[in-house]
């Protein structure tokens, strides 16, 4: 997308996002003093430098319409949680901020952000502007809205064709039952000694996050929930430990995921092990740039798989959302700044740029997304629009999340070395543990 096109996109923002009696005008009375704002942004490249890189692009067109200078900080996803929380206690935080949709609600209760209501929430095009699911998964009951969804991911079923092919199996399977049966089929001894060297599928079972957004996708899918109506970790009902179990199932019981699996602690290895032929499916919110970094292209994409007569959620609402600071000196400018980010076409710019998902419908209409050639687009597209729901928007979803997933790893290790999980108490202990903090 050239400069002026993008300039374009400014140009129209201000019917949408600014009138002129109220943020248009204070806007650019500061801009006059040459504003310049602050925005701590995510690490999506591979390098701090070309995350820079990236996100000045994004706001170019921003500054060349408005005259407001915005100074980028990337911060890597390890260290900004953290970062956050010091820059909220002590006031020092920049003006406006990405965060992992995840922490909406633990954060939110820091109140260290502006409520996005009133003309705020007029500037960015109102809560029509963004896709249901996406906006819903930002709002926080009894705490207000702080938070602005920015871009989205949602798990998707990755397969290899070839050895789909190869076994005479059409297509990708569409419940958890036909995902069980094809695994398994595709689980193979090829080379004699009495092994497997193809599994159905490769997983990071020791990866603490992805074992808890699983784990939760297939609760949900069970009627189960990591929280009851008080908010308090329930993740020990009838229902989220089938779910939990299912998913330790595929090593313990329908031998389809290698036990070697217990000890991958990212979604890169296992994704490493789908390219070298050594597994065919692989669940992954978008492995595509790994793909491309491999040359691999013998993959397509599929929904998840859902339970026989269960709920229809094959993923949680992932990504990043924008807030702006309560001490900003400049939250008119910041909305104005979210407002850019938010449009329909910079949306279509960056989730191009870095595979993920626009917030917003009308993205998908602008280039570079019309014409792109993307082949998980309109499969993760659908995801989030029909079929993915948030995580609860409870302060401690951080330490249920961790429970749950540390709960899983153990399960898997514990069967990896010969012993035999009892994931139901595992889940008692964490929840136990975290309802008594």
């Amino acid at each position: 997308m050239t400069m002026a096109a993008r300039g374009k996109v400014l140009a129209a923002l201000g019917a949408v996002a600014l009138t002129a009696g109220t943020l248009a005008g204070c806007a650019n009375a500061e801009a006059d003093d040459e504003v310049t704002l602050t925005w701590w942004a995510t690490q999506q490249a591979a390098s701090v430098a070309e995350s820079e890189q990236a996100w000045a692009e994004s706001v170019a067109a921003f500054t060349e319409e408005t005259g407001i200078e915005v100074e980028i900080e990337v911060i890597p996803w390890a260290d900004l949680y953290n970062r956050i929380l010091t820059a909220v206690s002590s006031g020092t935080g920049p003006d406006v901020l990405s965060i992992g949709s995840t922490w909406v609600a633990s954060l939110t209760a820091s109140g260290g952000f502006e409520p996005v209501e009133g003309e705020y929430l007029d500037a960015i095009g109102g809560e029509e502007h963004f896709i249901p699911a996406t906006w819903d998964a930002a709002v926080v009951p009894d705490l207000g809205q702080v938070a602005v969804p920015y871009l989205s991911s949602a798990y998707s079923l990755y397969y290899n064709p070839a050895l789909f092919e190869a076994e005479g199996i059409e297509g990708p399977p569409a419940t958890w039952e036909e995902f069980v049966e094809v695994g398994q089929a595709l689980t193979l001894d090829k080379d004699g000694d009495g092994q497997p060297d193809q599994w159905g599928i490769s997983y990071p079972a020791a990866a603490v996050n992805v074992n808890a957004h699983l784990s939760f996708i297939l609760g949900q899918q069970e009627g189960g929930s990591f929280v009851d109506s008080d908010g308090a970790a329930t993740f020990t009902s009838p229902a989220q430990v089938a779910g939990s179990q299912r998913l330790l199932d595929l090593m313990t019981e329908d031998g389809l995921m290698s036990p070697s699996d217990a000890e991958l602690g990212a979604m890169g290895e296992a994704t490493d092990r789908f390219i070298d032929g050594e597994a065919a499916m692989l669940f992954s919110q978008n492995p595509v740039a790994q793909f491309e970094g491999r040359d691999f292209v013998d993959w397509e994409a599929a929904p998840m798989p859902v339970i026989e007569g269960g709920e229809n959620v094959q993923s949680h609402i992932a990504g990043i959302d924008l807030v702006v600071s309560a001490d900003s000196q400049h939250k008119a400018e910041s909305f104005q700044l979210v407002a850019h980010l938010t449009s329909a076409a910079e949306q279509s710019f960056v989730a191009e740029m870095f595979d993920v998902l626009p917030v917003v419908e009308a993205a998908y209409e602008e280039e570079p997304l019309a014409s792109s050639n993307d082949l998980t687009i309109d499969v993760r597209r659908q995801t989030i629009a029909d079929a993915a729901v948030g995580f609860p928007a409870v302060e401690n979803i951080g330490e249920i999340e961790a429970g749950v997933g540390n709960a899983v790893r153990e399960a898997f290790q514990t069967f990896a070395t010969g012993g035999e999980p009892d994931l139901a108490a595992l889940l008692r202990t964490a929840q136990d543990q975290i309802n008594s903090n």
